[in-house]
């Protein structure tokens, strides 16, 4: 498997890049579904220390969840997508001069 996102290992603090390949194991998370869509959890050790990290799948918003063991890096593309369109408008009849 190759890792879908960029984290940070919390034990020895070793950044693991997205598109790492590792060996994984897979389990459903069990009663977690989304609209009748599974939610599984991944488990892979660091490249560095070996701990334990996991990651769940998050399908209500087509992402992934670090759950223990790593922090996802800080993706500024991510930040502009949670903007919602009313706060885009709103500053764009500040600028013009409407509200």
């Amino acid at each position: 498997m190759m890792l879908p996102m960029s984290i940070r290992c919390n034990t020895c603090g070793t950044y693991i890049y997205k598109g790492t390949k590792f060996n994984s194991r897979k389990e459903d998370a069990v009663g977690e579904t989304y609209l009748g869509i599974q939610v599984f959890r991944f488990y892979f050790k660091c490249t560095r220390c070996s701990a334990e990290l996991t990651f769940k799948t998050d399908p209500q918003n087509n992402d992934y969840i670090v759950e223990s063991g790593a922090s996802r890096n800080f993706e500024p593309w991510r930040e502009e997508d949670e903007v919602s369109p009313s706060d885009s408008l709103e500053g764009w009849f500040v600028l013009l001069g409407c509200l």
